[in-house]
């Protein structure tokens, strides 16, 4: 045989009978842009979403740099900055602490920094620039306020620098000013010169101070590096290549950075992406698949003259990619703007105030364009291997069914319209497979987001955050990760006095709160120690070790909380007066570092010693970890647990190293008459501080709505989206089905059947469509929806399963209706031609 090259032929015939079939054209590239764009939209989300939550964990860190070598030398740092894969740098120097008497609860550092260190720090000056005079300093719009100072350069301000040796008291002139973030930064700070570095700081010996703890005169450089994967290895790698020993710090805001350790995060993301795909998979291996079949003669002619099965399925593969070419840029535009859209909506899961930031990386168009592809190319694989499996001869006399014996039935009710109908479906099981398996699962899919909003629990979610009529929070308490802007004292007893005199106010329940790092007893240490024998060892318990102390949040509830309390005892019965009595303690389980690992160190019966508060108590009872998650500041150190007490016990008189506990929260009980008068008291009492939040159970309601409405918009439209192909799906197959037996339906009349009989037949395909669809989503669908929205419903807050058929029943009048509409549809477009004419087609 003669080898030729007809590529060229082969593609401009397939691109020819493209032509001859624009509703398959139109179809199939429906489905590419429907999947594109669902692809594209979820990529957008899920980076748009990890992109912000970055930003604002950069924000808390303080800034974007990858990492940085902590206290290095002027000298180490020349010979660090040269290596090759520093791409940016900046240094930071730490000149002391402000000893102000407004900053005693609110620690300022003072520091040192180049132009690239505030540029990376997110300091925007609203007016100025760094310092450069001795006398010159850079202040947050915080601090300004705290000191009293007008938001102007050239303001003078007196500030007292605590260098450890002693504190300075200078008078500076503010050369800049930048806004502060009063959600996110968790520490005020000062910038002074270099000037003044070396003018006061420059007889201190960085080493010395090192091994004091005051690290004053210390320098920090932060790097970055081509890019955020594997910092740590980065780190190590330039300290191993320039021969400098010194200790690292990786920013943990780059989820990249250990992108193996938050691979279960993308399992939600990858199960959608799946779903999305098999439903365009469906969609279009179903109109290839049907395509095939209905030009099963024109593809046994080009056979018969002398085509090879591989030019057959390349022009079937020529013709997949010439669509997919066409509707791609469609659904990469569309996917994208919607995904833009809801980024917003995301982010306002998150409990934290998160600023949405939005990517446009190449790889969410790379990502969905090859994901459709992917799905296009398997898709029309399948029917192209069919076409070229097409022996000249069978084409002739195809008719899309599968050859069987010949039986001979007998019916004693003749030809029924009704049995004939139900016969004709399974002609082509694959066809009726494809067919309600996309309608099937687009409805499956529906059930379970319907479940899942059905199951969200508003009694639930408040009880969460509230446990009276309203809240009233101080929500620049210090945690464990540090304090924010604000002052921890002012929800006073003079404050919670004004609100219990609110007409309608029957009650004020308070919560205290203390911050301790609690000394490792024997119990403890038992619990942890063959926890850090493991290979590799887990570096923060190792440092807990060192250090022999775990932290503690220690929390005083008054009487009105004590209701709450026994939901929560997971070991141990609460006796509320004995508890009153404030000989005892409630202790709340441990968060270990693994996922939902839980254990407790104590028992009751135990006697625990608390230091800061100079006493012992008896463990009376031992709680979930997150017990009185509305009471406490709902978050939880690893390793660490909260202890709960009367709240008599914080507010009485401390030994006098102790300092005093800040009122966290003030619940109000009020009367259900006067409950929208006394709620707008408490928020007019409240409006003058920045630092109080105040919120009704309305609020929450608002809150949870908004969240519920969020989850619709993006889960209800994933379902109308797989829905609609799902339906182009039953259209193609219904309308081509009905084109493929146009000369079957022909020999039908001329043996007597009417065109109203015909019709019948064909709406009682349609119906059993549906009834076929109805059974196996009411059988195989209920226990799909049962057990996935069960499971995502036990991993969600909030909510509280309850099964729903109303999914299930709303779909089956929806379906009749497109059933019966798209049969009538298709029989109107058969029955134009006459009988002779359609009898000569079949020729």
């Amino acid at each position: 045989m003669i080898a030729n090259n007809n590529r060229k032929i082969v593609s401009r015939l397939s691109i020819k009978s493209l032509r001859v079939s624009p509703l398959r054209n139109l179809a199939v590239i429906c489905a590419v842009v429907l999947t594109t764009l669902l692809i594209t939209s979820i990529f957008t989300m899920a980076l748009n979403l990890n992109k912000s939550m970055e930003l604002t964990m950069m924000k808390t860190v303080g800034t974007d740099f990858h990492g940085s070598f902590k206290r290095v030398s002027p000298e180490q740092i020349e010979i660090l900055k040269q290596h090759p894969s520093v791409k940016e740098y900046g240094v930071t120097l730490h000149a002391g602490l402000l000893r102000n008497e407004v900053f005693r609860d609110s620690p300022v550092e003072v520091k040192r920094v180049d132009e690239a260190s505030a540029r990376h720090g997110f300091i925007h000056f609203i007016e100025g620039r760094l310092p450069e005079a001795e006398n010159e300093v850079v202040l947050s719009t915080w601090v300004l306020d705290k000191l009293g100072i007008k938001h102007a350069v050239g303001e003078r301000v007196q500030l007292d620098i605590d260098i450890t040796e002693r504190v300075l008291k200078q008078d500076f002139i503010v050369s800049g000013y930048y806004e502060a973030d009063k959600n996110l930064a968790i520490a005020g700070l000062a910038f002074v010169s270099d000037a003044w570095v070396q003018q006061n700081l420059s007889g201190i010996d960085p080493a010395e101070s090192e091994a004091s703890g005051s690290y004053v005169n210390t320098a920090e450089m932060s790097v970055m590096f081509k890019n955020a994967v594997d910092i740590e290895k980065k780190l190590d790698k330039v300290l191993a290549d320039t021969g400098i020993d010194r200790p690292t710090g990786v920013n943990w805001a780059y989820t990249t950075s250990s992108l193996s350790d938050n691979l279960i995060e993308f399992v939600p993301y990858v199960a959608v992406i799946f779903i999305i795909m098999l439903s365009g998979y469906l969609l279009i291996y179903n109109i290839f698949y049907i395509s095939v079949v209905r030009d099963v003669r024109f593809y046994g002619l080009l056979k018969a003259i002398g085509s090879t099965p591989r030019q057959l399925k390349r022009m079937i593969r020529i013709q997949s990619q010439v669509l997919y070419l066409i509707g791609l840029p469609f659904g990469l535009a569309a996917g994208y703007v919607i995904g833009r859209l809801l980024t917003p909506m995301l982010n306002t899961f998150s409990s934290e105030p998160m600023e949405a930031a939005y990517s446009a990386s190449p790889w969410i168009f790379i990502g969905a364009a090859l994901f459709a592809y992917l799905t296009v190319w398997v898709a029309a694989g399948k029917p192209g291997r069919m076409a070229a499996r097409i022996a000249p001869v069978e084409a002739v006399r195809y008719t899309g069914v599968q050859e069987k014996r010949r039986m001979n039935k007998r019916s004693k009710r003749g030809g029924r319209l009704h049995v004939m109908a139900f016969t004709n479906l399974f002609r082509s099981k694959k066809k009726l497979t494809l067919m309600l398996t996309s309608l099937s699962l687009s409805i499956v899919l529906f059930s379970i987001i319907f479940t899942v909003i059905g199951s969200l629990d508003v009694n639930k979610y408040l009880s969460t955050f509230l446990s009276g009529d309203v809240v009233i929070r101080n929500e620049k308490i210090e945690t464990y990760e540090g304090e924010r802007p604000g002052d921890p004292y002012k929800l006073s007893e003079a404050f919670s006095s004004e609100l219990a005199q609110i007409d309608g106010v029957e009650s004020v329940e308070k919560v205290y709160y203390y911050y301790d790092i609690h000394d490792m007893d024997e119990k403890i240490r038992a619990v942890l120690q063959p926890l850090s024998e493991t290979e590799p060892p887990e570096p923060y318990l190792t440092s807990l070790l060192e250090r022999n102390s775990v932290y503690l949040g220690l929390y005083g509830i008054d009487p009105g909380w004590y209701d709450l309390v026994q939901k929560d005892v997971i070991d141990g019965h609460f006796d509320p007066q004995k508890f009153a009595s404030g000989d005892y303690v409630l202790v709340a389980q441990s968060l270990m570092w693994e996922e939902d690992t839980y254990t407790s160190y104590y028992h009751p019966g135990d006697i625990m010693e608390f230091k800061n508060l100079g006493r012992s108590y008896e463990v009376m009872a031992v709680m979930n970890y997150d017990a009185l998650y509305a009471a406490t500041t709902q978050s939880f150190s690893t390793y660490g647990f909260n202890a709960f007490f009367p709240s008599s016990e914080l507010t009485r008189e401390l030994p006098p190293e102790t300092k005093r506990p800040w009122a966290l929260s003030a619940t109000l009980h009020i009367d259900p008459d006067k409950l929208d008068s006394a709620t707008e008291a408490a928020k007019s009492l409240a409006a003058s501080s920045d630092e109080l939040v105040v919120k009704s159970r309305e609020d929450y309601r608002q809150e949870l709505d908004g969240f519920i409405r969020v989850f619709q918009i993006i889960g209800y439209g994933l379902s109308f989206v797989i829905a609609l192909i799902g339906v182009l799906n039953y259209i193609n197959t219904v309308v081509t089905g009905v084109i493929m037996r146009r000369n079957e339906f022909a020999l039908l009349e001329s043996i007597g059947m009417t065109k109203r009989q015909l019709k019948k037949m064909l709406i009682y395909e349609g119906m059993y469509n549906v009834l076929l669809t109805t059974a196996i989503t009411s059988t195989l669908g209920v226990f799909l929806t049962y057990n996935i929205a069960k499971s995502i419903a036990g991993n969600t807050a909030f909510t509280v399963f309850r099964m729903s058929w109303l999914p299930f029943v709303l779909v089956i009048p929806v379906l009749a209706v497109i059933a019966y509409t798209v049969t009538l549809s298709s029989y109107r477009m058969l029955s134009k031609d006459t009988l002779i004419e359609r009898l000569r087609q079949g020729e």
